[in-house]
């Protein structure tokens, strides 16, 4: 009857280990034996312990690097868009449109000209030339070393956006390198009024300004004759 009992007593503590085991597997890293029974049992029982802890451990210490890790990764992104949106507001800063005159706005540009920058630098003049009813632009390049294709491609696109919003857009400071490599390149700039200098530009500026004026006060006086008949 004590062998049958014994017999019974070892099935149950396996039936548990096997419990045990299973919810470990299920993801219960708090299961564990702990039988208190000192016998044969008793080795294997505390080694499927011991081998819980360490999994337990281990498991601890992934969940730990694994977080990290993403924190980590978190920051990046944080520090990438961080980065992204300075860039941005350099490019934004770099392209600054100033009203100079009455009715005249400038674009000065210095340094190195990319498709990015010169996309933006067209939107930014565009903006103004809305904001301001501006009629006459100067985009002065005296700072800018060289131009390709697509940069040219792009003063020609920003020199026809703003005539369709009625704005003349005149470009200065053409170096004698850049107007090699226009030439070069075979583009046709000969729709577009330049100046060889920023001073060249404002002096035109101003004298289609006072044309502009003087047109404005002859179709005033024109009006006002007519009314007076």
């Amino acid at each position: 009857m004590s062998e049958k009992n014994n017999i019974e007593q070892k099935k149950d503590r396996i039936d548990h280990i096997e419990n045990v085991l299973a919810s470990v597997a299920a993801g219960d890293m708090d299961a564990r034996i702990n039988s208190e029974i000192e016998d044969d049992l008793s080795g294997i029982e505390a080694a499927i312990d011991l081998l819980i802890d360490d999994l337990t451990d281990e498991l601890k210490q992934r969940e730990k690097m694994q977080k990290e890790v993403e924190d980590k990764l978190v920051k990046i992104q944080e520090q990438q868009k961080t980065i992204f949106q300075q860039q941005a507001d350099l490019l934004e800063l770099s392209s600054p449109v100033s009203k100079v005159w009455d009715n005249v706005l400038i674009l000065p540009v210095i340094g190195t000209l990319d498709s990015q920058r010169t996309q933006i630098m067209m939107e930014n003049l565009l903006e103004k030339i809305v904001e301001t009813g501006c009629t006459i632009s100067i985009l002065d390049i005296t700072g800018v070393p060289t131009v390709d294709t697509q940069v040219a491609n792009h003063l020609l696109k920003t020199v026809t956006s703003a005539r369709l919003l009625g704005a003349e857009c005149i470009i200065s400071g053409i170096s004698p390198a850049i107007a090699q490599t226009i030439v070069h390149l075979g583009i046709d700039l000969s729709s577009i009024r330049t100046k060889a200098t920023l001073q060249d530009a404002m002096i035109y500026a101003m004298k289609q300004n006072k044309r502009s004026e003087n047109v404005k006060l002859q179709s005033l006086f024109t009006d006002y004759d007519e009314r007076e008949e």
